[in-house]
């Protein structure tokens, strides 16, 4: 244990470095941390100023504030490599010779695994791997041709321009070339998370180009965005081959598994069941998932736990995002060495009674801990729209007689709102303005206590200069009458 002195006599507290941020997620875990008896230090690097760019996408309710301040704070060096002897010492005295490290976003985790003592979370070098999506692939591809009938492996291309050249370096994997030209294509960056310019193209020059002007918005728009957030931009982009999911499931079908590592064991959490709109956007998660196959449970499970020991993950929380293809097959979309956004760590805290950080945090402030996740109730998070847009909004209300009592959180963004012209959908990071979670005994009671949510919120404002209202409604709804989305889950 650690060796911070404690004047109460009581045995000294284990210190967690909680790394980077994301909405919804930090302060709840900053709470977990201090309900199992871990003393918290929230780090952040010298570059890193995201407290200027979540505003933008999600507004606080004030919850955790107090929480928050009441912890310690340590500004790094941006390069690991930076941190002082000087400085390395100081934290020990400070924080103990076994603090460990949680990182809750993807730009984080090598950092997270450089500073973590006494036994590290993961290598630094297998944080890169899951980062950077084409060596996670590769990764990916060798498993499922291990195991053909279960695991599908998604054919890629990574490619990197350098030095502003107009050619990129092209590094094709192993099956990528015997594709024929006329393939259905997913192009993405290699290392930017949250579906930031993610495309679809139609044949290998399409994707080629797409490719391009991907690297070219990567150095015009996101670098500076990188930069605030202690991260680099590069222009690095994998063409991966789309995944035909299948049609025998839910509208746009996608799936995650959240997973918690302790000392090089590896425990399911359970899967997420997925709504996605065309943007790549989820729009709803429910857990326990209902749709995904049950004879693929065991092979998912032995999957990951694979993927784990190969990157050497000691503890932690991860979370994995998964297709079922139309042979029935897994094809990896994407995989995270820290926990899933979208709150849902607290819809599987509502089914179970405990959230895959909480579990991880009394594990690791040694404290008698299972990691078995037994579904009470399922709880789904559902984004809304309104169901007509209007072009200025002025006022929003809340029939709370209607949704008092249907919903565990009700979260409106009602300031990105108003100033957001003809708002409609919830199709990019920068519109989800408004979501609900709820529990149920399945799907269909939930979806039910969600619509009568929505239909229990009005916008008010101007269409042409007449007053108007709309009513919200859930965005998978909207979504499952448009031939666009019917298009995008046929990729």
């Amino acid at each position: 244990m650690s060796s911070i002195a404690n004047p109460s006599g009581a045995p000294p507290k284990r210190s967690v470095l909680i790394f980077g941020d994301q909405p919804w997620s930090r302060d709840r875990i900053v709470q977990e941390s201090i309900d199992a008896g871990l003393q918290v230090v929230l780090a952040r690097l010298t570059s890193d100023h995201s407290e200027a760019i979540l505003p933008k996408v999600h507004r606080e309710n004030g919850a955790g504030t107090e929480q928050r301040t009441a912890q310690h704070s340590e500004v790094l060096p941006d390069q690991v490599t930076r941190l002082s002897d000087e400085m390395l010492a100081r934290l020990r005295r400070q924080y103990g010779n076994d603090w460990c490290a949680l990182p809750m976003n993807d730009y984080v985790t090598e950092y997270a695994a450089a500073v973590s003592v006494h036994h590290s979370c993961y290598p630094a070098r297998s944080a890169e791997i899951v980062k950077r999506k084409h060596e996670l692939r590769n990764l990916w591809n060798e498993l499922a041709r291990q195991d053909e009938a279960n695991l599908y492996p998604v054919e890629y291309c990574y490619l990197e321009w350098r030095n502003d050249t107009a050619r990129a370096e092209c590094h094709p994997g192993a099956g990528f070339d015997a594709l024929p030209e006329q393939v259905a294509f997913v192009v993405k960056p290699d290392e930017l998370s949250s579906s930031i310019e993610i495309r679809r193209s139609h044949s290998k020059r399409e994707a080629m180009s797409v490719a391009h002007d991907i690297c070219v918005q990567l150095r015009s728009k996101w670098y500076d965005v990188g930069r605030a957030i202690g991260t680099e931009v590069r222009p690095r982009v994998i063409i991966e081959k789309a995944i035909e999911r299948s049609q025998a499931l839910h509208p746009g079908a996608e799936y995650s598994t959240e997973f918690v590592s302790l000392e090089g064991s590896h425990f399911s959490a359970g899967i997420v069941q997925k709504w996605t709109g065309p943007n790549f956007i989820e729009t709803g998660h429910l857990y326990p998932a209902e749709s995904f196959p049950a004879g693929l449970v065991p092979a998912l499970e032995r999957a990951v736990q694979t993927l784990l020991r190969q990157l050497g993950v000691m503890y932690g929380v991860s979370h994995w995002e998964f297709m079922v293809t139309q042979d029935n097959r897994i094809a990896l979309v994407e995989g995270h060495l820290r926990p899933a956004g979208d709150r849902i760590m607290e819809l599987i805290g509502h089914s179970t009674g405990k959230s895959p950080t909480a579990a991880l945090c009394q594990a690791l402030a040694s404290k008698a801990t299972c990691f078995s996740f037994q579904r009470t109730v399922s709880t789904g998070i559902f984004w809304m729209v309104p169901k007509s847009p209007l072009e200025k909004v002025t006022s929003v209300s809340i029939d709370h007689s209607v949704t008092d009592g249907l919903c565990q959180d009700l979260y409106l963004n009602e300031e990105g709102i108003r100033q957001t012209a003809n708002w409609s959908r919830a199709e990019d990071w920068m519109t989800r303005f408004a979501h609900v979670i709820a529990t149920g005994a399945g799907l269909a009671q939930i979806q039910d206590r969600c619509r009568r949510v929505a239909q229990g919120i009005s916008l008010s404002g101007m269409n042409n200069g007449v007053p108007g209202t709309a009513r919200l409604m859930l965005a998978i709804d909207q979504s499952s009458t448009m031939p666009w989305c019917r298009a995008a889950s046929a990729e």
